[in-house]
């Protein structure tokens, strides 16, 4: 090979060399000194692999209810649980969805985590009720019990909804929530069921990665918790 396209490939060898470097990346690591497992989750801007988000979430959750059950949470703190409830759930709900190497052990902690912190949540809530029959379609994938039903809410509010339920539906269980009337989807978790009659039983729901499904401007919302329920 002449010297000239010698001198040629082999700059385009380092140049091809160079670019591939900086396009192969590592997978990112957890971020908390001495793991180097890959990152599950990121809680308030720190990565973190799976092992070190349940130990994470169960402290500051334990911590937060903690401070509710004495002191209780200050106004300008208050935003800052929301969040982090919001990022915990979340990430919860999607490494127990997507993990294949997941044991038994550790899913029941992921849900033990989306159920602490939703209660939690609960406390820390202060957005208006809205008496509102909205036609919704529910939907359970559950293995060994999927099930489909139209119903309708009872009353929404940001974060949820109060939705007659005829389909045994317990606490943690994650359902899709349809509009009828607008299509519009939502993946939801049962925080409680309560029957009211012999046919007559409701759940509540939270959406899990979603605020404001219903679309309403909450600053103007009356509250409506106290009114007689439909």
């Amino acid at each position: 090979m002449p010297l000239a396209l010698r001198s040629i490939q082999e700059s385009l060898n380092r140049f091809a060399c160079q670019f591939l470097s900086r396009t192969m990346t590592t997978p990112e690591q957890c971020g908390i000194a001495g793991c180097g497992q890959p990152v599950a989750a990121t809680v308030d801007g720190e990565t973190l692999c799976r092992e070190h988000f349940i130990l994470v979430c169960y402290k500051r959750l334990d911590q937060y209810e903690e401070i509710r059950k004495g002191p209780g949470l200050i106004a300008a703190n208050t935003e800052s649980v929301r969040r982090f409830i919001h990022e915990c759930t979340r990430a919860a709900d999607e490494i127990e969805h997507a993990a294949q190497d997941l044991d038994n052990l550790d899913r029941a902690k992921l849900l033990h985590i989306i159920l602490s912190a939703s209660e939690l949540g609960r406390h820390l809530r202060r957005s208006p009720r809205k008496v509102a029959v909205i036609p919704v379609r529910l939907t359970s994938e559950k293995l060994g019990g999927t099930w489909e039903e139209e119903t309708e809410t009872v009353l929404v509010s940001r974060y949820g909804a109060l939705v007659r339920c005829k389909h045994p539906a317990k606490a943690g269980d994650t359902l899709r929530l349809v509009r009828s009337d607008t299509g519009q989807k939502a993946t939801a978790r049962v925080a409680w069921q309560r029957p009211l009659g012999e046919e007559d039983v409701r759940i509540g729901v939270e959406f899990v990665g979603c605020e404001n499904f219903w679309g309403l401007d909450w600053g103007v919302v009356e509250d409506s918790r106290d009114r007689p329920q439909a």
